[in-house]
């Protein structure tokens, strides 16, 4: 097969898609608001563009998919697109269909002018319907030409066709607009104080404060044993988070080194100091699939006795913590390992749930992996093989509620993160960022700015249910970022957490009631507390913001 270089194959497309009569149009304004709107079901046709298509425009305006075809899928379909800027957030989005092969995960890459092409989404696509394509990109430098193409994955010679193509640029600003939007929408609740004298009579001009005591949305760290004993680093952990998980203390090698010989005296201590304030704490994790995390007495056993071990293994566990962890991460980065389902077969993730369900039928059981949210290039876990393997679990009998993204990120793509976001949230599951982190290999400063990204992103979409950052202090660092040094001194990403900690709280409401005896405000999902005082007398109550879309009312009489 004849090879091409990638700057040849660019304007040979382009020459390609002039010649089929393909418009190619600059980009254009976009009105601002972003379509969440995305499928992990095969379809007998494709849907519609997004955006109507946003800057990839067909020639014929009234087709609203616009098929493309290829017939090695190397280098085509592609989409041609000039004048992409810096900075601006570009969301793509496709549906795909083989010719020839069953199924294959397809890549969509961007070719940025001279520069090596990147991935911006996948697709498990198969050849007897269409399959959704949601991603996207951020560029480092502005680009006069760009190329989008598909390949298989592995690139082998494959017929694609893609339909409905859209790129939607926005402005840093307007995703901005969009995030703190959905805050509105979705983290805050419009409340109103209804204040009245003890004969039903509207009280004019009585002073109302209002303060929030606690916080709906569980935002955490997790914690190590370096937390028991150390007073100040306890206070400081109870005064930013209402969540936690255990680093390593509840994992098979430190509860049970050797075989029957169980250890349990840390976690007991760790968890009776979040019971003891309050703090929701998820239980990570009752297995993990990678031989290197396993317990070296493991390795050796038999099918059957391991089998044995990992029953009691999970008895132990979860009937000495029964109704404690409100988590369960049962069988941990299985898309990437597989010790456990080599040696017991394909059906034993399944068996562990079914086992872990009837030992704590309270707990939510996860799956927890790495890079679903922090990139498209690890094939082993993209969004699509995530939701199959998902779904597989289910198929076969598991009791599995939670989606778990564990969030080690290099540079954040954040388009492409959303979109992910977008097709997980397709399941209807609670999501939850469970390990998040910015690796070491950057600068303070640096990792600061990445994390506020990825914190400001996870916390604004809509289906996400909580966030845990994976930052258990040790004197000797962190696992790959620290908040704080061991003194507890603020680093830069310590800064970034306060700070959106802050800006996600209700600060203190407080004002005189109106002419129909009201003060209304809009407040964080949370516990309050609400004081009003008028002439000498004072009366306080406590209440719930909880989500919904109508106005919560509170009646105070004084």
């Amino acid at each position: 097969m004849r090879r091409f270089s990638l700057h040849a194959v660019r304007y040979l497309v382009l020459w390609m898609l002039l010649q089929c009569g393909h418009e190619l149009v600059a980009a254009v304004p976009p009105d601002g608001w972003y379509d969440y709107t995305a499928y992990t079901d095969c379809r007998g046709q494709p849907e519609p563009a997004l955006y109507n298509g946003g800057i990839l425009r067909f020639g014929n305006s009234d087709d609203p998919t616009g098929y493309r075809t290829t017939e090695t899928g190397v280098f085509s379909p592609a989409f041609v697109v000039y004048n992409l800027n810096k900075t601006t957030m570009y969301t793509f989005s496709s549906w795909v269909k083989l010719e020839g092969a069953s199924s294959a995960l397809i890549t969509a890459r961007l070719a940025p002018d001279n520069a090596g092409a990147r991935c911006i989404g996948t697709v498990l696509a198969r050849n007897d319907c269409w399959a959704f394509l949601k991603g996207g990109f951020v560029l480092d430098w502005p680009t006069q030409t760009s190329v989008i193409f598909f390949q298989n994955a592995d690139k082998t010679p494959m017929k694609i066709t893609v339909a409905s193509g859209s790129l939607q640029p926005f402005t840093p600003d307007q995703w901005s607009m969009h995030q703190k939007d959905t805050i509105r929408k979705r983290r805050k609740r419009m409340a109103t104080i209804h204040v009245a004298d003890q004969q039903g009579g509207r009280v004019v001009g009585a002073s109302v404060s209002v303060r929030q005591t606690a916080k709906d949305f569980p935002f955490g760290s997790a914690i190590a044993s370096t937390i028991l004993g150390n007073q100040a680093y306890q206070k400081w952990f109870v005064d930013r988070f209402n969540a936690a998980v255990f680093e390593d203390e509840l994992k098979w090698y430190s509860t049970e080194p050797m075989s029957g010989q169980l250890r349990f005296d840390v976690p007991d201590q760790m968890l009776a100091f979040v019971r003891s304030h309050r703090v929701m704490v998820r239980g990570h994790n009752i297995f993990w699939e990678n031989q290197d995390a396993t317990p070296s007495w493991v390795k050796g056993l038999s099918p059957d006795d391991l089998r044995a071990a990992v029953n009691g293994r999970i008895q132990n566990l979860m009937t000495r913590y029964r109704g404690e962890f409100a988590h369960w991460d049962v069988n941990n980065e299985m898309l990437h390992y597989n010790f456990y389902e080599q040696r017991l077969g394909a059906n034993a993730s399944v068996e562990f749930f079914s086992v872990a369900q009837d030992a704590d039928p309270l707990a939510t059981l996860f799956m927890n992996e790495f890079n679903v949210i922090e990139t498209c290039d690890d094939v082993s876990s993209t969004v699509d093989t995530y939701v199959a393997k998902l779904k597989d679990l289910r198929a076969g009998g598991a009791v599995l509620e939670g989606i778990g993204l564990e969030g080690h990120f290099l540079k954040p793509n954040i388009p492409l993160m959303r979109a992910v976001l977008d097709k997980l949230a397709t399941l209807g599951l609670p999501i939850w960022f469970t390990e998040i982190d910015i690796s070491n290999r950057y600068d303070a400063q640096t990792q600061a700015v990445y994390l506020e990204q990825v914190l400001r992103e996870a916390y604004s979409h809509p289906a996400v249910t909580g966030v845990m950052l994976w930052t258990a202090l040790h004197p000797n660092g962190c696992y790959q970022m620290c908040l704080t040094d061991w003194n507890l001194n603020n680093l830069p990403v310590g800064d970034v957490v306060d700070r959106l900690l802050q800006e996600w709280q209700t600060g203190q409401a407080a004002g005189p009631t109106d002419a129909h005896g009201a003060y209304s405000f809009s407040g964080f999902l949370g516990e309050y507390i609400v004081s009003v005082t008028y002439a000498n007398s004072t009366s306080q109550a406590t209440f719930s913001l909880s989500p919904g879309d109508e106005t919560r009312h509170i009646n105070i009489q004084i």
